[in-house]
């Protein structure tokens, strides 16, 4: 059994990463999944949440803001929504969105404009989160 997996996580804008992998962790909607070299194939929609994998010993932590993951057990795909590293991530943009999400969800909104201020919130978290603020 090998010990990595070809790892590609790709967005609309950009190839992400693409390499070996020795582990994964991603977040779906019931929970995190943790994926290794030989995993059962499946096919998964993400939450807005890190993923972190580990290359070489070492973990790498980024942003996804969902999208979805194709498990093989010799590569996994997955296509993002938007993806950034935590040095990518500006902590005052993050700071105001998340500000202008909380302010719009304190007002009368449409099923919609709450439905987009939510998703609005949950991304401002999860850059702060990543950025470890």
């Amino acid at each position: 059994m090998t010990k990595t997996f070809l790892l590609s996580i790709t967005t609309p804008e950009k190839q992400f990463y693409n390499g070996p992998a020795e582990s994964l962790v991603i977040t779906s909607h019931d929970g995190e999944k943790g994926i290794w070299p030989g995993h059962l194939s499946m096919v998964v929609a993400l939450a807005i949440a890190p993923v972190r994998f580990k290359v070489a010993g070492q973990w790498k932590l980024a942003a996804l803001t969902g999208g979805f993951a194709r498990v093989r057990s010799d590569r996994v795909i997955i296509l993002a929504d938007t993806a950034e590293w935590p040095e990518e991530i500006e902590i005052n943009r993050a700071l105001s969105a998340e500000k202008r999400a909380e302010e719009r969800l304190q007002t009368r909104l449409s099923r919609v404009e709450y439905l987009r201020s939510r998703i609005a919130l949950e991304r401002a978290h999860l850059r702060l989160t990543v950025k470890g603020k």
